[in-house]
């Protein structure tokens, strides 16, 4: 008689960035691929919010994404324009802020950028926030988040490497108040 092992699942569990959800104010880093949950999140956040979802409790989005290649942004471009047009209808343009970070370029990218640095809209992605170049300086962004939000609890969500899990892990230690009705950061990671 051969013996079957006994197996026990436990689940199912939901990721760290489902609890984007409970908070006020959310920042959503995202670090090439890292930006894929992100996607998702951000239309379920709209939808959402669209339909007046009482338990939704997000009233702002800053959203962060570091790549370092061109064209990956134009996938979620579209994504981005869409949501910008219709928060703008909505009377609703400063739901959700967000900056893209190009990472890498060469001198052709850059020669390119200046020639058309008067549109309107952004050469790399068409939409009308313009693309950063070089990586965030976090103490502004994390500066800027506090000033915006004085008495809010920000959940700050990473999906990207380890080495930017721990400067982002510190920046929310820093920029929070010991003052419990002032600023307070979360640091939530997402592994992929």
């Amino acid at each position: 008689m051969s013996s079957v092992p006994r197996m026990g699942v436990d689940g199912p569990f939901g990721t760290a960035s489902e609890d984007v959800f409970d908070y006020e104010v959310s920042m959503l880093v995202g670090a090439g691929i890292g930006v894929t949950p992100f996607a998702s999140i951000l239309k379920s956040i709209w939808y959402k919010f669209k339909d007046n979802d009482p338990k939704l409790r997000t009233r702002k989005i800053y959203f962060y994404w570091l790549c370092r290649e061109t064209h990956a942004f134009e996938w979620f471009a579209d994504l981005l324009k869409a949501q910008e047009n219709e928060m703008e209808e909505r009377g609703m343009g400063d739901f959700l802020t967000y900056k893209l970070f190009l990472t890498g370029w060469d001198q052709n990218h850059a020669n390119y950028i200046m020639v058309n640095v008067d549109r309107d809209t952004d050469v790399v992605t068409g939409l009308k926030q313009k693309t950063h170049y070089g990586r965030p300086n976090w103490d502004k962004e994390f500066e800027e988040v506090r000033k915006e939000n004085p008495t809010s609890v920000v959940g700050t969500f990473l999906c990207g490497p380890e080495a930017l899990a721990k400067v982002l892990e510190k920046k929310c230690a820093k920029y929070s108040d010991v003052d419990p009705r002032k600023t307070k950061f979360y640091f939530n990671k997402e592994n992929f």
